[in-house]
């Protein structure tokens, strides 16, 4: 979230408070925080709906072996050999690739 804080007008710290506890899948394993935090740029854009996030987390899924939940996530990078930094640090990058694709077809309607 914090790559968009100034377009959404949060300061960096406020979308860091706003998506800290997403982190490690909600803390407990569940779905990646990149693709959570993803969810709310989309909604804050205006990018709701259900269908909207659902091509958002099957795209997510297909970029990443079809997982979505960071404990499956980090689970299939251990066992490649990956360091868990750049692994997550890559969960953003892929995030905020997917939102911007998204927020330019929306632009292109």
């Amino acid at each position: 979230m914090v790559v968009y804080a100034n377009e959404l007008g949060l300061s960096e710290e406020q979308a860091m408070g706003l998506g800290v506890n997403f982190g490690g899948g909600m803390k407990h394993g569940s779905v990646c925080g990149a693709i959570t935090a993803g969810l709310m740029v989309l909604g804050m854009k205006g990018l709701g709906d259900p269908k909207t996030c659902n091509e958002f987390i099957r795209t997510m899924a297909e970029k990443h072996n079809g997982l979505t939940l960071c404990k499956d996530l980090l689970k299939a990078n251990t066992e490649r050999g990956g360091n868990k930094k750049a692994h997550c640090d890559d969960m953003v990058y892929s995030s905020v690739e997917t939102i911007d694709l998204f927020l330019t077809k929306k632009e292109g309607l």
